[in-house]
């Protein structure tokens, strides 16, 4: 299980450098908080 959760971090932090402006990414982390936080799911560590 903690194998899946690098990957899934490692994979969050990709889509958000993808990301050009730093509004886009704010507007894409914002999203998955409050998708995580809707499903009851937010880790501690929440994204940086």
């Amino acid at each position: 299980m903690r194998n899946l959760l690098t990957y899934a971090q490692s994979l969050v932090y990709t889509l958000v450098s993808l990301m050009p402006s730093r509004y886009q990414q704010n507007s894409l982390q914002t999203l998955l908080e409050l998708f995580l936080q809707a499903t009851g799911r937010l880790p501690e560590a929440q994204l940086a």
